[in-house]
């Protein structure tokens, strides 16, 4: 399982670019999502197959701001889209995700990724892929969690969501909340009560 929530943020940030990411999600005969990802910064790409299963249901997913579903993610070799299609499986489009991502751990392992989203006008041509947004960020912040703990993960993804309020505004995937104007008049925000908190 993973707690999942998301947000947009204007790109005026200077950071530079830490992760290219080419991702190829598909539509099969299950009803749930596969994602093929290769990480192109590496001098071997290196790919990795997602599924991203239903989200968690009921009155109690409801009353919680993180949406938790169900995620299987597996390292796969160059051939696997050959072994897709033989599967039966159809491209639906393509992406290509520009940013950087960091790992810590508050509460639960978090990982938080910055990216702007990119199509693919050709197929496989990430040298002429455009901005599907221009000018606005993806803030995805995501941790893995299991039937066991998931309750534990919502509250540090949540706790961690809270703090960053003044920055975004994070919800569950496909809510939304609105675009920060700036980063930066978030950042002084935020700033703004003596100091600021520590992370």
């Amino acid at each position: 399982m993973e707690c999942v929530v998301q947000g947009i943020i204007e790109t005026q940030l200077d950071v530079p670019v830490l992760r290219k990411v080419h991702a190829v999600p598909f539509v099969g005969p299950v009803a749930s999502e596969v994602r093929l990802l290769c990480d192109l910064e590496h001098s071997e790409p290196t790919w990795t197959v997602k599924h991203i299963g239903g989200a968690m249901r009921g009155a109690g997913a409801d009353q919680i701001s993180v949406l938790v579903r169900s995620m299987i993610e597996s390292k796969a070799s160059k051939n696997v889209l050959r072994l897709f299609y033989g599967l039966g499986y159809k491209l639906e489009n393509e992406l290509l995700r520009v940013g950087f991502a960091f790992h810590f751990q508050r509460g639960a392992q978090i990982t938080v990724t910055v990216s702007s989203i990119n199509k693919m006008l050709k197929l496989h041509a990430t040298d002429e892929a455009v901005p599907v947004t221009p000018g606005i960020q993806l803030v995805e912040v995501t941790a893995p969690a299991t039937p066991e703990n998931y309750s534990e993960v919502v509250a540090a993804v949540s706790s961690f969501c809270e703090y960053l309020a003044p920055l975004l505004h994070l919800s569950k995937p496909g809510i939304s909340t609105g675009v920060v104007p700036t980063a930066a008049a978030a950042a002084a925000s935020l700033m703004s009560d003596g100091g600021g908190t520590t992370l």
